[in-house]
């Protein structure tokens, strides 16, 4: 391995917070030690399976490393995975910000010492909502079938899918929800179904990213995606659509290793700064919006009405 770049010396240091550690009867100085994403750790050696010791050098958390693999190292820059779920991480600099809209604001990573802080949201049923087309209603029988099936019809044709099968998150909050087809007509078919479930998944993103936008004050250029997803042509346009944005979707769907290894490269010395690991070669393919803002604003606010009928609870009795 390359030689190890000597200690940095941190502006800050990192530590628990006391407070969660009294509500759990826990001592801060009982927890693990602190460290930045790219410190070193360690080294192993495998019980001496090993000719020299490996160190260990990069450890992040799951979403974070994919947000680091993705360059969003600048103020505003935003990265959605497309997994079961949806991981949505927007970068929001340097100063912690608490939203009024129930965002959950998290460490990105810190590096010499000063804090990265990101607003995270995840939304349920991306990748379940396709699964549930086709295991539970089987409409279609395998995933790669959606693409081709939105694409053969001309509009949604009114046809909504509200994914709220656990409830719906921010910013609706209402965990009582129950998910629901809405619009159905004599003329919808399966493809209008499979077309609002995956539409479903860029307004729940469209619906997350203006609460975080609005709540820390950036705009967005264009948003990084990654995941499984990624590969579906007619959900990524549509979401750059929904957006208004360009959504640049990477060719290595999983990035969450990825993340990691950039995190060791800079804390083993093989690139120097963030900037370095900024320049690295990247494959991406990416959306721009296509649609006129006022179809796309027409479709969301159909959308909305959508959410609306799902959230209306009349009374009983």
């Amino acid at each position: 391995p390359p030689p190890r770049p000597p200690p940095h010396h941190p502006t800050t240091t990192p530590r628990w917070d006391e407070q969660p550690c009294l509500l759990v009867h826990s001592q801060s100085h009982a927890l693990p030690e602190v460290r930045e994403r790219s410190a070193q750790y360690g080294d192993t050696e495998i019980a001496d399976a090993l000719a020299s010791p490996i160190p260990i050098c990069g450890v992040m958390g799951d979403s974070q490393a994919a947000l680091y693999a993705q360059r969003c190292y600048d103020l505003g820059a935003a990265k959605v995975t497309f997994g079961t779920g949806s991981s949505v991480l927007l970068n929001i600099g340097g100063e912690m910000i608490h939203s009024d809209n129930g965002i959950v604001t998290t460490i990105a990573w810190v590096y010499v010492g000063e804090p990265t802080y990101a607003f995270e949201g995840i939304t349920n049923f991306t990748g379940g909502t396709i699964a549930w087309l086709q295991d539970q209603m089987e409409i279609i029988a395998n995933a790669a079938e959606t693409e081709n099936l939105a694409q053969s019809v001309e509009g949604n044709g009114g046809v909504y899918l509200v994914p709220a099968f656990v409830g719906l998150s921010a910013p609706y909050w209402q965990p009582n929800a129950k998910a629901a087809i809405l619009g159905l007509s004599p003329h919808s078919t399966k493809a209008h179904i499979v077309r609002a479930g995956l539409e479903s998944i860029a307004y729940r993103i469209r619906d997350v990213l203006t609460l975080m936008t609005q709540d820390a004050g950036v705009e967005m250029q264009y948003i990084h995606a990654d995941g499984g997803a990624v590969g579906n042509r007619f959900l990524m346009q549509f979401v750059a659509d929904v957006l208004g944005i360009t959504v640049r979707a990477s060719s290595l769907p999983e990035l969450s290793a990825l993340g990691a290894v950039f995190s060791g490269m800079l804390g083993m010395g093989v690139v120097q700064t963030i900037e370095d690991l900024g320049q690295l070669p990247m494959e991406s393919v990416d959306y721009a919006p296509k649609m006129e803002r006022e179809l796309a604003d027409k479709y969301y606010l159909g959308w909305q009405a959508a959410v609306q009928q799902v959230l209306y609870q009349p009374k009983q009795g």
